[in-house]
């Protein structure tokens, strides 16, 4: 999931009036720019941030295997399935940004449809499958939450000048704080948000496969078993994120409340989970990867949310728009809808059931992928220019 932004080109005119009026509404005060949330605090802070994933992870640790179970069960059918199947309704209905690609995307879901199945049949097991979805499913983790991190940091309404001693701030190329005679401060200017990306992703994606057995003696990879002293190396990064985003949010301001938040509950999470696939404590590692699946899950279908309200304001006659002023009630029954269905799927036709949602999380990771990937910006060339 990369950051949201919209074409120019399908930006509606703007009605002063109209503006106007929208600038007091209770809707658009109620989000405060200043700390940099979507929502209000607690909406972001619970279902975006999921500050509360602690308190998850102890009711699991202490409650034993049933509670264990039960939390496996409302994961899998009402949070997991629900949040990829929720994209196939984004890819009907939103034409905007899907750039009206309908011809793509049906070609994309064939060619899934086709791989999925012919690998099931020719294999005669869905072992391949479930290696492709869980390699998939660990790139989107890390897109996702790198995506919407950005999304925050993007929110900072912070003066142009702090914004330009934000090292990670590509736009930051003028004003004061930015030392153009330094060559380090020009090379983060240009490269920094890059950093950014490969440091956060990297980190996520080390801490996945680690937690998938990578280095484990008794682990699917037992001859990578030394790698354990990187795990020291690795959570450097995290530690560095953290003290970088206190610090530019307590001194220099140009670091949201709501994005620090986010940022700490992505960081400690997933050190969290690296820390206990160091000293393979399978039952923790457990407990915190289903931790990390609702983590995700909710902040998706909460983004979702977030687009949705945006997309409200549009052209009433679109679909999306229509769909914008019941998707509270819409997403209710969907959920309700697609997991009680799973369950009762997964009861009889379990391996059936297994295979329909490897297809559909398959079309998720890609179609996800495409749908918020940000458009690039065209450059007019000088002829253009001059005509």
């Amino acid at each position: 999931m990369s950051v949201i932004s919209p074409s120019p080109s399908t930006r509606p005119a703007v009605n002063p009036s109209t503006s106007r009026s929208r600038e007091t509404s209770p809707t658009v005060a109620s989000a405060n720019p200043q700390s940099g949330f979507l929502f209000s605090p607690l909406i972001d802070l619970i279902f975006i941030a999921n500050l509360f994933w602690p308190l998850l992870v102890f009711v699991d640790v202490f409650g034993g295997t049933t509670t264990h179970e039960g939390l496996l069960f409302w994961q899998i059918y009402f949070i997991t399935a629900p949040h990829r199947w929720i994209t196939i309704v984004l890819v009907s209905v939103d034409h905007h940004k899907s750039q009206d690609r309908r011809w793509l995307f049906a070609a994309l879901a064939l060619a899934i449809l086709t791989v999925c199945v012919g690998l099931q049949v020719g294999t005669g097991s869905l072992l391949c499958l479930g290696m492709i979805d869980y390699i998939w499913n660990a790139w989107h983790f890390s897109s996702q939450h790198h995506g919407i991190f950005r999304i925050y940091q993007r929110q900072s309404s912070a003066p142009s000048k702090t914004k330009a001693s934000d090292p990670f701030d590509r736009t930051a190329s003028s004003g004061a704080g930015s030392d153009h005679s330094n060559p380090l401060s020009q090379f983060m200017q240009s490269k920094g948000a890059l950093l950014q990306k490969l440091f956060f992703r990297g980190f996520l994606l080390y801490t996945i496969a680690r937690v998938a057995g990578f280095g484990w003696p008794e682990g699917p990879f037992p001859s990578f078993s030394g790698v354990e002293f990187l795990d020291w190396g690795m959570l450097l990064i995290p530690a560095a994120f953290a003290i970088s985003a206190m610090h530019r949010f307590a001194k220099l301001g140009n670091q949201t409340l709501a994005s620090m938040l986010y940022l700490l509950s992505v960081m400690s999470l997933f050190a969290a989970l690296l820390l206990a696939a160091h000293y393979q404590n399978s039952r923790l590692v457990i407990q915190l990867a289903l931790a990390s699946a609702i983590f995700h899950s909710m902040e998706y279908m909460s983004i979702v949310t977030w687009s949705m309200k945006k997309s409200g304001a549009k052209n009433a006659n679109h679909p999306l728009a229509r769909l914008s002023k019941i998707w509270m009630l819409f997403l209710v029954m969907f959920v309700l809808v697609i997991g009680l269905g799973n369950y009762l799927l997964s009861r009889g036709f379990f391996e059936v059931w297994v295979t329909i949602n490897l297809v559909v999380a398959f079309w998720h990771y890609c179609f996800d992928g495409l749908l918020w990937k940000s458009p690039k910006r065209r450059v007019p060339s000088p002829s253009a220019g001059a005509a």
